[in-house]
């Protein structure tokens, strides 16, 4: 399998997969409490409906492509490929989900791609000394916070705990091999049994649910775009928490994004 089809199977799962689930839950409405009988009513919903049954399958098999991906390829390299998610995830919400998309959610969705393939082109650093004075950074939530940016950083933090894990877990296990039934076995059973990647399934799960309850009441081409917070928040764990030196390009990336989620919050 060529990695230019990889990639492309990789940006179509991904997307789809938004799409079918954005449809199911604008079919069940806003979930405005939290009460056991509306979340006994939404789980219900979530196990019997079509769409969201599709969308899961379609994002269970984007993942795997994206497991293949970062084991075979750089994490640099595969991002900005997926970055042009966010402006497919536009695109087919406005002609299949009829969305009204706003001027400032293309402009967000193109500022933010351009953005993240800023960050990800960046060459690799080697890693700083290690500090005797631990970094810590934080991320102020007030309670005034919106709910729509509320959900959206806790989904951000969460996939970004995903994809660090599982990518520094594939590339653990080594390069995906289908040449053979058993090799390709042996390899998804290393999959199932590797701590690091079962962690970040657990962030990716905590993600899936936040992007569920957002897309209950928010049009998907503002959800979606709204989640690249998520890699400045990977920028800032590369640099404080694994000591990472912070190139300029990286830096110059963030300035565009920063613009898409001011656009979106607009």
């Amino acid at each position: 399998m060529s990695n230019f089809f990889l990639l492309t199977i990789l940006v179509l799962t991904q997307v789809l997969g938004d799409i079918w689930l954005s449809r199911g839950m604008k079919l069940f409405g806003e979930v405005e409490a939290f009460n056991l009988s509306t979340l006994t009513e939404l789980l219900v919903y979530l196990l019997t409906n079509g769409w969201i049954w599709l969308g899961v399958i379609t994002l269970t098999f984007s993942m795997l492509i994206y497991l293949i991906s970062v084991s075979r390829l750089d994490l640099s390299y595969v991002l900005p490929i997926h970055s042009s998610s966010y402006v497919f995830n536009a695109l087919l919400a406005w002609l299949i989900l009829r969305e009204d998309v706003a001027t400032n959610r293309w402009l967000a969705a193109i500022l933010i791609s351009i953005g993240v393939f800023l960050v990800s082109l960046s060459k690799q650093s080697p890693p700083n000394p290690p500090s005797r004075n631990v970094l810590l950074f934080f991320i102020p939530l007030s309670f005034s916070l919106p709910k729509l940016w509320l959900g959206v950083i806790i989904l951000a933090l969460a996939d970004a705990v995903g994809d660090v894990l599982t990518a520094q877990g594939a590339q653990q296990i080594g390069k995906f091999s289908g040449k053979s039934l058993k090799k390709a076995s042996l390899w998804l059973l290393s999959l199932l049994t590797n701590p690091l990647i079962l962690t970040g399934i657990a962030g990716y799960t905590t993600a899936f649910l936040t992007f569920i309850y957002l897309l209950s009441w928010a049009d998907l081409s503002l959800v979606r775009p709204a989640t690249a917070i998520g890699y400045i928040f990977s920028l800032l764990g590369a640099r404080f928490w694994l000591q990472e030196r912070i190139s300029l390009t990286r830096l110059l990336g963030i300035i565009p994004i920063g613009l898409g989620l001011i656009l979106i919050a607009l």
